[in-house]
Order: structure tokens, then sequence, then C-alpha cells
């Protein structure tokens, strides 16, 4: 007779490593095969989740100070190549199994989307925008991700869904609205900057699903994000680098370390880690932590205008979120838990 693990056992996968299967969600698996207290199964991934959603909320507020110093190419790329030195050991050391070599450049095509393009685009955005109103439209990506899905077939619109996803665009119409009364006139660039990288997540969230389903999240997540900053380095090599050095300070480098071990690497691994070891809408409620996060450190630290604008907007997005997020797949403690993979990544 084989005994239930106790609280504070640990708890072991079983890993093929041929086809990258295993036992656990989070090891990209069918199913969550153990028996835990109910406290034990959903209090620490979700404490995981909130932290990483918390996180990168404060690191958009450290990306808008740094690019005061480096233009948004050289901090995107200055920031994923530490994520990557940090990210990349860890998940060959314990996470590694066998990626097929058409699914291997599948995921580096992906990365490069969004580990690429969608950083620069944030950290170019920074310079003409605030963190509190890029946050805002960042928090749209599942609503973006929806229609995405519904467009290609792999999720069903419903009445509620669409009503979320409107709400949603509504409220990000309304905090740019409010952040471009109380900003300069270029700030329009900034927004729409936003907006490329909320449709570079959405991508990247709905294409990047098979792969998650069949390999391990922090695997996944590895080889896409040295892609994408070995495709930011490449670009800084022709674009930047004949200019000379980054000029920065040394709070400067400190931020950068900051936004990439931290807001980079370790954002992603609590949150793949998290994923794996609870419900998908368990984790993506926590994602208004983000915008929330934002909007507290940048008013704090970056003396960022507030005003009703996004508040309300936050509310609308907020709302839509929670009206688009499928509730059905809450989070249980029994045997055998589906691992209904719907990877929604926090914006970054």
């Amino acid at each position: 007779m084989i005994n239930p693990p106790f609280a504070g056992d640990p708890q072991r996968c079983s890993f093929n490593r041929e086809n990258g299967h295993s036992s656990r969600m989070n090891d990209g698996g069918k199913y969550l095969n153990w028996t835990a207290p109910a406290t034990q199964s959903w209090v620490v991934p979700m404490l995981c989740a909130a932290a990483a959603s918390i996180i990168t909320g404060i690191a958009l507020v450290a990306t808008r100070y740094v690019v005061q110093q480096a233009d948004g190419l050289t901090v995107a790329m200055l920031r994923y190549c530490v994520a990557t030195a940090c990210l990349l050991p860890t998940a060959m050391i314990f996470y590694w199994v066998k990626v097929a070599k058409k699914d291997f450049f599948a995921i580096a095509a992906l990365g490069v989307l969004y580990f690429g393009i969608f950083p620069w685009c944030i950290s170019s955005a920074m310079q003409f925008t605030t963190a509190s109103a890029g946050s805002i439209v960042l928090a749209c990506t599942p609503a973006v991700t929806l229609i995405l899905a519904g467009l290609w077939g792999s999720e069903v619109m419903t009445a509620r869904k669409c009503l979320g996803v409107t709400l949603a665009i509504i409220g990000a119409g309304i905090a740019i609205g409010g952040a471009m009364m109380a900003l300069a006139s270029t700030s329009w660039y900034g927004h729409a900057l936003m907006i490329a990288a909320t449709m570079c997540g959405a991508v990247y969230a709905v294409f990047s699903k098979p792969y998650l389903a069949k390999y391990p999240p922090i695997v996944v997540s590895a080889i896409a994000m040295g892609a994408g900053a070995a495709a930011l380095l490449c670009v800084w090599l022709v674009r930047d680098l004949p200019s000379g050095w980054p000029a920065l300070d040394a709070k400067g480098w400190l931020v950068i370390l900051f936004i990439g071990a931290i807001g980079g690497a370790l954002s992603f691994f609590l949150y793949a880690w998290a994923l794996g070891r609870t419900a998908p809408t368990s984790t993506m409620i926590l994602l208004p932590l983000n915008p929330m996060a934002a909007i507290f450190t940048g008013v704090l630290f970056l003396g960022e205008p507030l005003t009703s604008g996004l508040f309300i907007g936050l509310a609308l997005v907020i709302f839509g979120i929670f009206l688009v997020i499928d509730m059905t797949g809450g989070t249980k403690s029994s045997v055998m838990v589906a691992a209904k993979v719907n990877h929604e990544i926090p914006p970054a």
C-alpha cells in the first residue's frame, strides 16, 4: 500500500526524456498525480504567481527609469541577455528534456517575437509614456489572446467573453486617453508600441500552447528567451555598438541586473512553476496585480501622474479579464487533476 505524501515531503516527478512527457503539469504532462493537502496544493503556487505579477509590474517602472540613460533596444538586449544567463542553466540542469528539432526552431521563432520584439517595443515605449498607462494596456493581453484564438479557431467565443474583451479594450482606451492628456503630444507613439507589444504577447500565448503542453514550460521559456536575446544582441551589434558601449551609471547597471535576473528570469520561473501546480485560470486572475504594482511604484518612485482615467480604465480591464477567463477550471486537490494547459504569460 502506497501512502500519500505529507505536507513538506519532497514530491518527485518522472521524466520521459525521449518524448519530453512527465507526471507533473509543469513538466509538460497531462496529469498531476499526487495527493496533497489543499493548502499545500494551491497556497504556495498562488503566492508565486502573485509575486511574478508584482515583480513584472515593478520591472516595468524600473525599465522606464533606465531608458532615460539608454535607448529601448539596448535596455531590452541587456535585460534578456541577463535573464537568459540566469534561466537557461537552470532549465538545462533541472528541467531539460529532448526537444525535437522542428519544435526547437518553432519555439525559437516564437521567442524572437516574444523575447525580442516584445521587450524592444516595451522598452522603447517607456521613453514616451508612463509605466502606469503601459501596464494597463499590457493587462489586456488575455483579451487580445482570446480574439486571436477565436479567429484561429482554437477558442469558442461566447457572449460573456466578447463582453469581457470589449470592456478590456474600452478600459485600455480610457487609460491611454488619460495618460495622453497628462503627457506630451508624443505619448501616442509610446501607446502604439505598447499595443504592438500586447499583440506580440497574444500571438505567443496562442501559438506556444502546443509546445507548452508537450514540454516543460521552463524549458520552452528558456529556449524562447535565448532566441529572443540572441536576436536582440545581433541587432544591437549592428545598430548601436558602432556608437559605443551603453553609458549607464552604477544605478543604471543595478536596474539592468534587477529587470534581467529578477524581473526576467525569476518572474518567468515563478510563473511557470506556479502554472504547473494549480489551475491556469487561478494564476491568470492574479494578472491585475501587474498594473496595480506598476501604478503604485510609478507614482512612488517616478512621480507619474495619477488620473481618473487610469483608475476607470484599470477597473474596466480587470472586470474584462474576469469575464474572459474560463472559471470552470478551478483549483482541485484530488488525485489526477487534468492539466488544461491554457498558458497565459504575465506582461513583462
